[in-house]
């Protein structure tokens, strides 16, 4: 019974997101390949991957693709697919809404509050975004969706594990960076001058004039003149690296690829 609410709960979800701006489900599951990215065998190996994550975390993972978002903001369409059928488990919910319009290709990542505490809107979030967004911009969108299952199932295994948030730069200490530094530093000086000690033709001249060849240089005139310069400036264009529809009860992020 628990199984048929939710699919329930999809169906309903997926019918408001219909009369909203055309979204047609036509798959049963986590993943609504409504854009027509996917074979079936991949989107049965995603569904696969999707509900043992979330059998073995006690969590809600989905995976929207529209063809367009026809002048919807992505980030508040994310949110209300996520409030209308990703909600509810123990531990959370994260829905992924990709976008693959010509004029606009962009994807959405929305959370609630409970998945917020264990993937957050900037360590969390951003982990995920390095590892599916190549695939997206390869068009590689099979590849693509397992890195963001995978990436999910990484933080929220480090959060089970931890019990904090996975930090990805959580291992790095500046402070061990440059003492690395140094220690590199210090053994390639050393080997340079234990290789130079070691070669019975090369020997540290006492003056800088000894390293000249007598007459082999004549300096007869010396003049400079600066003539004119040309400045050219162009406006560097903004990047659309991100977009967010955060609030209270809404946590996520997304970007253009």
């Amino acid at each position: 019974m628990k199984r048929i609410a939710s699919v329930l709960t999809i169906f309903l979800a997926l019918f408001v997101a219909v009369a909203a701006f055309s979204v047609r489900a036509e798959a049963a599951g986590a993943v609504y390949d409504n854009a027509k990215l996917l074979s079936q065998a991949e989107i049965q190996k995603l569904t696969s991957e999707i509900q043992r994550i979330e059998n073995k975390y006690g969590v809600r993972i989905g995976i929207v693709t529209q063809p367009s978002m026809q002048g919807r903001s992505i980030g508040q369409v994310a949110n209300a697919l996520l409030d209308q059928g990703y909600r509810g488990a123990p531990n959370g919910g994260i829905v992924l809404l990709v976008s693959v319009d010509p004029k606009k290709r962009e994807y959405y990542m929305s959370t609630d509050n409970p998945m917020r505490a264990r993937i957050t809107d900037d360590a969390g979030i951003k982990y995920i975004q390095s590892e599916m967004v190549p695939k997206l911009k390869d068009n590689k969108y099979g590849e693509a969706f397992l890195k963001y299952t995978g990436a999910i199932e990484t933080a929220l295994d480090y959060y089970a594990k931890e019990g904090k948030p996975y930090d990805p730069s959580a291992g790095f200490h500046p402070l061990a960076a440059i003492i690395a530094l140094i220690i590199g530093c210090l053994g390639g000086y050393g080997v340079r001058e234990t290789l130079i000690s070691s070669m019975s033709n090369v020997t540290p001249a006492a003056r800088a004039s000894e390293y000249l060849v007598d007459d082999s240089f004549d300096l007869q005139e010396s003049d400079d003149r600066f003539l004119f310069m040309n400045v050219t400036r162009t406006k560097k264009s903004k990047s659309s690296g991100g977009s967010s529809a955060r609030d209270e009860s809404h946590g996520g992020g997304g970007g253009s690829f």
